[in-house]
């Protein structure tokens, strides 16, 4: 049975220094966004999140992270809502990144699938809680390729 519970999942990778992140183009409405879905059962957010992941792209990946972005869905959009009488309304959606490695392979949910730079991004997602996370997750991102290139030059100054 369909949890009370939405997870939505950044995949990225990082190149050269540079950020891509992967977004997809759902075949049910045309609209771009991230990796999302329900939870099953008892499953905990995690790993709704990663079952997501794969069942979507086929991928796995590293480096999880839940982020602090989340939001509030009608339930009436997800099938089941009938049995969820403690959430009378609204259900949460919880934010996820992964880092990941190779390219995703199309499901039945998508027709394309694209890796994008930040500003590329946010202008092709349509929600505003995907829109949110990106901007989060980019922000974490920054400050760890930043510190990744500082470690490395120390690195390199240290063996000249």
């Amino acid at each position: 049975m369909r949890a009370p519970f939405q997870v939505l999942v950044f995949p990225y990778h990082i190149v050269d220094d540079e950020v891509r992140f992967l977004i997809g183009r759902r075949k049910d409405n045309g609209l771009w966004q991230a990796v999302s879905g329900g939870g099953e059962d008892n499953e905990s957010l995690l790993d709704a999140a990663k079952r997501e992941l794969m069942e979507e792209t086929q991928l796995t990946g590293c480096h999880w992270q839940q982020l602090d972005a989340m939001c509030m869905l009608p339930k009436i959009f997800y099938a089941g809502n009938e049995h969820w009488a403690e959430h009378p309304f609204v259900i949460p959606e919880y934010a996820f990144s992964v880092q990941v490695s190779g390219n995703p392979r199309l499901s039945s949910e998508h027709t394309g699938f694209r890796w994008c730079d930040f500003q590329e991004a946010s202008e092709l997602l349509e929600y505003d809680s995907n829109k949110i996370a990106l901007w989060e997750l980019g922000e974490r991102l920054k400050k760890w390729v930043e510190f990744e290139r500082q470690a490395c030059s120390y690195d390199r100054s240290r063996t000249q």
